[in-house]
């Protein structure tokens, strides 16, 4: 969606602004000062001229939208869904996850269905078209989207966009979706891997706000992590970073401990969801993940196998710690809701494997957001797809 003439005219001061508040939650005054550089009179003469065109609302709230401050409510500013929508796409292995939020990350429409991601890419790609029209539909206008975010489980080139994968979703290899995606709504489409999209909203309206270096974990399916250093994700030179789950850890090879890459003694053929399902077969037969995650608060044969697998992605984080120095690591993904005994298992490890002066102090948390992490995180990359300079 391209500018209105009214917006191309606007002076330098209103589309400074506009940049700094998309997706942001909320900003007040004196940060838009800070943020842009302008002056007290030229940030006021903007902040006016875009209320008045109602693509900003102002907020009073306490504590602060963004949890930043404690204390006496504040007073600040935020985008309105006339500034623009944004949209995502989380493929999971087995879902469709599509959201809706404007640029201040307000999240207007969202849904999810079942979805085999490992089928088609261009049934993936089509169901995600509809999928994204159907949660539109019910808006009032403005309702097209000026960008979107897709979220795959999968390492994506940061050169090209392109997905690599070999075993895990042998269809997408080599294709470039959010292209593809993009040519399909006419709109710009932004494509990252899943760990780093939970990692970016975790950072940003999480159980991370505030902080700049972290780990991010994703056990679910798979085990994957998400670098934040500095601030911002670190994606590595090809963008390959933090492919955890195929690193060879201690534990015997055999039966079950063969790997979908073809290798033996992965981190994730041990501490994957899928793996501890395996592991509380003989006791339980056929569990769905989500009756897992029921028993991880009162069954204790459940909870030794979550603590297990929480000791054995210590092995692995701890000396990426060791190596990083992060000031928190946070657990996603579907585990993060069975989060007490993985924690109690990763914070034996770590103890046991960082240094003292990297572990003191060092938190480590379940993340807040949920499954919804994967989603927010696309969104928050949508909004930057405008932004010059972003990232």
């Amino acid at each position: 969606m391209s500018d209105s003439a009214g917006t191309r005219r606007r002076p330098t001061a209103a589309r400074l602004v506009l940049n700094e508040l998309r997706g942001e939650v909320f900003l007040t005054r004196a940060e838009l000062i800070e943020r842009t550089g302008l002056s007290r009179s030229s940030v006021s003469g903007a902040v006016a001229a875009l209320l008045s065109d109602g693509l900003l609302t102002e907020r009073t709230a306490g504590p602060d939208p963004g949890n930043r401050r404690p204390g006496r409510p504040v007073a600040g500013l935020s985008l309105t869904p006339a500034a623009g929508l944004v949209a995502a796409v989380d493929f999971g292995h087995s879902h469709l996850s599509v959201a809706v939020a404007d640029m201040s990350l307000r999240v207007l429409n969202e849904h999810t269905i079942e979805f085999d991601v490992a089928g088609s890419k261009d049934a993936a790609l089509r169901a995600a078209e509809e999928e994204i029209r159907a949660a539109l539909a019910p808006l009032p206008r403005p309702r097209e989207p000026v960008a979107v975010g897709m979220g795959l489980p999968a390492p994506v080139l940061a050169a090209d966009q392109s997905v690599v994968t070999g075993s895990i979703l042998p269809g997408w290899s080599g294709t470039r979706p959010a292209a593809e995606l993009g040519d399909r709504l006419g709109l710009p489409v932004v494509i990252d891997n899943d760990a780093n999209l939970g990692a970016l909203a975790e950072a940003r309206l999480g159980a991370a706000r505030g902080l700049e270096d972290l780990i991010y974990l994703k056990v679910s399916s798979g085990v994957g992590a998400a670098l934040i250093l500095a601030g911002r994700v670190h994606r590595g030179f090809h963008g390959l970073a933090g492919e955890l789950g195929h690193i060879p850890v201690g534990g015997a090879a055999g039966p079950g401990r063969a790997c979908r890459c073809g290798g033996h003694r992965c981190l994730e053929s041990l501490a994957s969801s899928g793996a501890i399902l395996e592991v509380l077969r003989p006791s339980f037969g056929a569990l769905a993940p989500a009756r897992l995650i029921d028993l991880a608060g009162t069954d204790p044969v459940v909870q030794r196998a979550l603590t297990d697998a929480g000791r054995v992605i210590g092995t692995v984080v701890g000396d990426l710690a060791n190596t990083l120095n992060p000031a928190a690591v946070v657990l996603g993904g579907l585990l993060a809701d069975a989060a007490e005994p993985v924690l109690a298992g990763l914070r034996e490890s770590l103890d046991r494997r960082t240094q003292p002066a990297v572990g003191d102090g060092m938190r480590l948390v379940a993340g807040e957001l949920g499954e919804r992490a994967i989603s927010l995180g696309a969104l928050i990359r949508a909004t930057r797809i405008a932004v010059p300079g972003a990232s």
